[in-house]
């Protein structure tokens, strides 16, 4: 008894995985949100997803602020995406990172992003959700 649960399981699992393999290898889209912190400063994150292949960009246009850039797989779950891959902070700084986050494309050509962790931006004051658009290929 406890092995046919085990095997159902074990089974689902399985499944899961080759579904979200399979929807991440056919995505192909690129976004890009951005804030306006005042008048002047914007910062702008722009999300490439290739198959199974991420690339995010962080660019701040603040003084003392740095790019960030990711590079890395990813997952997906309908619209959450689940990433494994490295950040690149500035010029010598890398790190392994995994985040998620859910991007949700609307009528209106616009897109949303909504993230956990504001892992990119500096700024703990940063917002979780963003608007953007979808920049068709």
């Amino acid at each position: 008894m406890l092995n046919k649960a085990l095997i159902g399981i074990v089974s689902a699992l399985v499944f899961l995985m080759i579904q979200a393999i399979i929807s991440s290898v056919n995505t192909k889209a690129s976004y890009e949100f951005s804030v306006k912190n005042t008048i002047e400063l914007k910062e702008t994150l722009k999300i490439k997803l290739n198959d199974g292949h991420a690339s995010i960009s962080f660019l701040p246009n603040g003084k003392d602020a740095y790019p960030s850039r990711f590079d890395g797989l990813f997952l997906r779950f309908q619209n959450h995406y689940y990433l494994l891959g490295f950040e690149h902070i500035g010029k010598n700084n890398s790190q392994l990172m995994f985040n998620s986050f859910f991007i949700d494309s609307l009528r209106t050509g616009s897109a949303i992003y909504i993230s956990g962790s504001n892992y990119f931006c500096s700024n703990n004051n940063a917002p979780n959700v963003l608007l953007g658009k979808r920049i068709v290929n």
